[in-house]
C-alpha cells in the first residue's frame, strides 16, 4: 500500500518537473537573445554614424586659439569617437605654450577640451619683433608682433636664458593686477640680475630679479608717496627709496650720481 502511494506521488510531480524545466529552457534562450541583441546593437552602433564624432569644443580659452588647439589635439570631426586617442590629444595639445595643461573628456557624440591657458604677461624684443611670453614661461613665436604691442610689459635687450627664465618665474609670481602698471624692463649691462623698469605712470624703478614679486608687490603704495615726478629712480627692494639725480650726469648705467636721496614708506 505504502508502494503504490510513492508511485502515485511521484506520478504527480512529473508535471511540475517538466514545468520548470520548460521555465529554465526559456530563461536561457530569453538571456541567448539579449545577447545576441546586445551584440548586434554594439555592431549597428559602431557602423552607424551615431558613433562618430559630430562636435568637437573647446572650453576654458578665452583668446581666440580655438582652431589652433583643435587643429593641434589632430581629433577630426566624422570620425568614430572610440578610434581616436585622447592620451595623445592631449599631450599633443600640451605642446602649446600658452597652455599649461589639458583635460580632453568624451561624450556619446562631443569631444570636448578645456584647457585652462595662461595669461600673456610680457613681449620679449627680438630682431625687431616682440614675442609674447605666457605665465608658464614659453615664448610663442608664431605669435610674434612686428608693431609696438601695449598689454603687456615689453622686455628689452635680455641676453642671459637662464637669468631670463628665473625672471619669468617672479613675473608670473606677481599677477596681472601689478604686472600692468609695468610698461619696459630693461637688465643693466653692468650687472645682469639688475633691472631697471619704467612705468605707466612715469617713474623709473630700480630692482632685482631675485625676490622681484615681493619687491615690487607694494609698488602702488609706494608710488603714491612720491608727490610729483622728478627725475631719479625709485629703488624696489627690500626697503624702498626714491634716489633723485641729476639728468645731465645720468648716462650708461642707471645711476652715475647720488644727490638726493628721500627714504619712502
Amino acid at each position: 500500500m505504502a508502494d503504490k502511494q510513492n508511485v502515485v506521488s511521484v506520478s504527480d510531480r512529473i508535471p511540475a518537473l517538466k514545468e520548470q524545466r520548460k521555465k529554465r529552457a526559456n530563461r536561457r534562450l530569453i538571456f541567448y537573445l539579449s545577447i545576441f541583441f546586445i551584440l548586434i546593437g554594439i555592431v549597428v552602433y559602431f557602423q552607424s554614424p551615431l558613433s562618430h564624432v559630430q562636435q568637437i569644443q573647446v572650453e576654458g580659452n578665452y583668446t581666440g586659439e580655438t582652431r589652433e588647439i583643435i587643429d593641434q589635439s589632430a581629433l577630426v570631426s566624422g570620425e568614430s569617437i572610440w578610434s581616436q586617442s585622447l592620451g595623445s590629444a592631449k599631450e599633443r595639445v600640451e605642446q602649446i605654450p600658452y597652455i599649461e595643461e589639458a583635460t580632453i573628456e568624451r561624450s556619446p557624440d562631443n569631444i570636448t577640451h578645456y584647457c585652462p591657458r595662461t595669461d600673456r604677461t610680457a613681449y620679449l624684443h627680438n630682431n625687431d619683433q616682440f614675442i609674447p611670453v605666457y605665465g608658464n614661461g614659453k615664448l610663442m613665436e608664431e605669435q610674434s608682433l612686428d608693431t609696438y604691442p601695449s598689454d603687456a610689459p615689453i622686455i628689452f635687450n635680455w641676453q642671459n636664458e637662464e637669468l631670463l627664465e628665473a625672471f619669468f618665474v617672479e613675473l608670473d609670481k606677481l599677477g596681472s593686477g601689478m604686472i600692468n602698471h609695468i610698461s619696459e624692463i630693461h637688465p643693466s649691462d653692468d650687472d645682469p640680475t639688475l633691472l631697471r623698469l619704467f612705468m605707466n605712470d612715469g617713474i623709473e624703478v630700480e630692482t632685482t630679479i631675485e625676490n622681484f614679486a615681493s619687491y615690487m608687490a607694494p609698488y602702488p603704495t609706494v608710488a603714491r608717496q612720491i608727490s610729483e615726478p622728478s627725475d631719479g629712480i625709485l629703488h624696489m627692494k627690500m626697503s624702498p627709496y626714491f634716489e633723485a639725480f641729476n639728468p645731465e650726469e645720468y648716462a650708461g648705467r642707471f645711476m652715475k650720481s647720488t644727490l638726493i636721496r628721500v627714504m619712502v614708506g
